[in-house]
């Protein structure tokens, strides 16, 4: 909950990757407290499921579970289904979520965008919008508090 609070401060909208480093690990303690029995990443992306809805933020109209996206951009740890397509889940905790927490930043390929815009519109840069930072803490927020 402090975390959503500070999110309102500017100082933590300028610093986005910090202030999205912090929400994936809010993500990660909620997760593991919901779907104890289960591993990371199962959990994570389990959460991120049944929790996430940002028909509020991000993507109006859309639940982030029905969303499948085309990849063209190569990036690092998405695995496609043979079309080509991944999901929200795997974009939030492969790049997102791990660039983050294992590797201090976030795949070169992505930028964090103002408009709400999802996908790879150019050959060398895969775009999701900043809302993600409000629609995750938003799931926090339903789920744990």
């Amino acid at each position: 909950m402090l975390i959503a609070l500070q999110y309102q401060s500017k100082s933590l909208i300028i610093l986005k990757d910090e202030a999205l480093c912090l929400i994936c690990i809010s993500v990660d303690a909620c997760s593991a407290k919901l779907y104890p029995e289960e591993k990371v990443s199962e959990r994570y992306k389990h959460f991120l499921k049944d929790h996430l809805t940002i028909c509020h933020y991000g993507f109006p109209g859309t639940e982030a579970s029905s969303i499948r996206i085309k990849i063209n951009t190569p990036i690092n740890y998405l695995k496609p289904d043979s079309n080509g397509y991944v999901d929200m889940e795997q974009i939030i905790y492969h790049v997102l979520r791990c660039g983050l927490v294992h590797n201090c930043n976030i795949d070169k390929t992505i930028e964090l965008s103002d408009n709400t815009i999802i996908g790879d519109w150019n050959s060398d840069r895969f775009y999701v919008p900043k809302a993600i930072i409000q629609g995750l803490i938003a799931a926090i927020k339903e789920s744990c508090f």
